[in-house]
């Protein structure tokens, strides 16, 4: 029995040799400008300091307070002391996340184009990213909701293993916290390990669900150019009809990732070193004018000098591993493409020109003569 993922492993090989080569300085720049920026995920996170820093007394905790006649917001032992308006905070939240989401649609948008680029063999930028943001829309919006449905359950886990005695100083988040942990309190121990088992298992389905959005859905997405919801119905279809596929794929893919890892690891391994010897040599061939290695950081040119050698170093640094990332991000791409397409040919994406597996003029067409 022949299993698509494993057969995915050399034809991905031969699709990312006729995709990329013959070598094409335009081609090649589009490419690493939707690698740079593409995005595999959705979802922003934020932390807020509420520590405050100690005084000869001891250390403090942060406390907000709310003025219930003005509505400010004071934060920390200063009695208003940082006093901000609650509306204007509010505004500020809400412009954040707004421009967070707007972000990761476009990247997403973006990840789309390359998809879109292995169907039609043609890297462009543009229209398909204007076309596609509707499509990435919807991808946001199920990648937040299986995002936060993954990390809920490791949320509550976290607020019942903290102490009631030790809060974090945020009124709601304790009282939060302290109400959680009393509730689980009140459980024997079998509920609760029949809790835990319940989350550990909405966790994995949240977090398999959001890898194949991205590994199987998204394809299916521009193949078949619908919404996500639509791509699901599909991929669902093709899981229930292959399922066995899809099992040897992950195992595969692990390794495959695995072998991705190690190729990126020795590039930037060998790059940076690379790029480390250079910097050197510049820095030692700057000091000399300047007095010695000692007045690179001890004199006002001799920092700019370091910090422009420096950033210099990581721009060089980019430059040089994005056709690496560019090689080893199309492989993983088309390796997935490739096996769902074995898997199921009626969601075939990759064009006929860099599809290992497309009829030729002398080799009939399966389905073809099938029907005739």
């Amino acid at each position: 029995m022949s299993w698509h993922a494993v057969d995915a492993v050399d034809d991905a090989v031969e699709t990312t040799r006729r995709f990329l080569f013959p070598f094409s300085l335009v081609r090649w720049t589009k490419l690493a400008f939707l690698v740079l920026l593409m995005g595999g995920g959705a979802g922003a996170s934020s932390s807020v300091s509420t520590s405050i820093p100690s005084a000869p007394g001891g250390g403090l905790r942060s406390q907000w307070v709310t003025d219930p006649d003005s509505g400010a917001v004071s934060v920390g032992p200063f009695d208003g002391a940082l006093s901000l308006d609650g509306t204007l905070l509010a505004a500020v939240g809400i412009g954040i996340v707004l421009f967070v989401a707007a972000l990761s649609v476009c990247s997403l948008s973006l990840r789309l184009v390359f998809y879109d680029a292995l169907r039609t063999d043609e890297v462009r930028l543009w229209r398909p990213f204007l076309s596609r943001l509707r499509q990435a829309a919807g991808l946001f919006v199920l990648s937040v909701f299986l995002g936060v449905t993954a990390a809920l359950p490791v949320v509550l886990a976290v607020l019942v293993a903290v102490p009631g005695s030790d809060p974090v100083g945020w009124r709601p988040a304790d009282a939060f916290a302290e109400s959680i942990a009393r509730l689980f309190a009140g459980l024997s121990t079998g509920p609760t390990v029949a809790i835990g088992l319940l989350g550990v298992a909405v966790v994995l389905i949240a977090a398999f669900a959001l890898r194949f959005t991205y590994e199987f859905v998204v394809p299916i997405m521009v193949a078949k150019d619908t919404g996500v919801i639509a791509g699901w119905r599909r991929f669902l279809d093709t899981l229930r009809r292959g399922w066995s596929d899809v099992l040897v794929y992950l195992v595969v893919h692990f390794f495959v990732g695995v072998g991705i890892s190690i190729v990126e690891g020795i590039a930037f391994v060998l790059v940076g070193a690379t790029v480390v010897v250079l910097a050197g040599f510049v820095l030692l061939l700057a000091a000399i004018p300047l007095g010695g290695l000692g007045a690179l950081g001890g004199t006002t040119v001799g920092t700019a000098v370091l910090a422009i050698v420096v950033v210099a170093s990581i721009l060089l640094l980019a430059v040089f591993l994005l056709p690496v990332s560019v090689v080893t991000r199309t492989y993983r791409i088309a390796y997935e493409v490739s096996t769902l397409g074995g898997i199921d040919t009626g969601v075939a994406l990759l064009h006929r020109d860099i599809d290992p597996n497309a009829p030729t003029p002398d080799t009939p067409d399966p389905e073809r003569a099938a029907a005739e």
